[in-house]
């Protein structure tokens, strides 16, 4: 079980050199070694999917994704792991692509269900059933 619900701006602030970035990297530590128990939620990966290139400037989609991968990978994050590490590995391998596109995409391949959504090509690129019309 969690501690606690981790924020983006945990992962901007350690980032930067601003007055929080000292104690933001000090709580990620604590979560790379698993002292701390933080859940992380796909709306943050989704919201660093975006916001890490405007503070690390010429940061890339593969790096980007790289550095996902990583935080997964500690000891101390919770939450469904599996399915976010294969949104981010989707989302790496298909230019253009929406982080919450790939996550959904995974979660609707792995409940077995449809993504009503208009981008059908690239949904169903990456195995999700889009309904196309939609449904009424």
């Amino acid at each position: 079980m969690a501690d606690g619900l981790v924020d983006t701006n945990i992962f901007i602030h350690a980032q930067t050199h601003d007055a929080h970035a000292e104690d933001c990297l000090l709580f990620l530590d604590a979560v790379r070694a698993g002292r701390v128990r933080a859940h992380l939620d796909p709306m943050i990966l989704h919201e660093l999917s975006y916001a890490l290139p405007h503070y690390r400037k010429g940061m890339t989609r593969a790096e980007i994704a790289e550095y996902l991968l990583a935080i997964l990978a500690w000891d101390g994050f919770t939450g469904d792991k599996g399915l976010l590490v294969n949104a981010v590995e989707r989302w790496r391998t298909t230019p253009r692509l929406a982080f919450v596109d790939a996550f959904l995409a995974t979660l609707a391949v792995r409940e077995q269900c449809a993504v009503y959504s208009k981008n059908v090509a690239e949904l169903q690129g990456l195995g999700a059933v889009v309904p196309d019309p939609l449904p009424h």
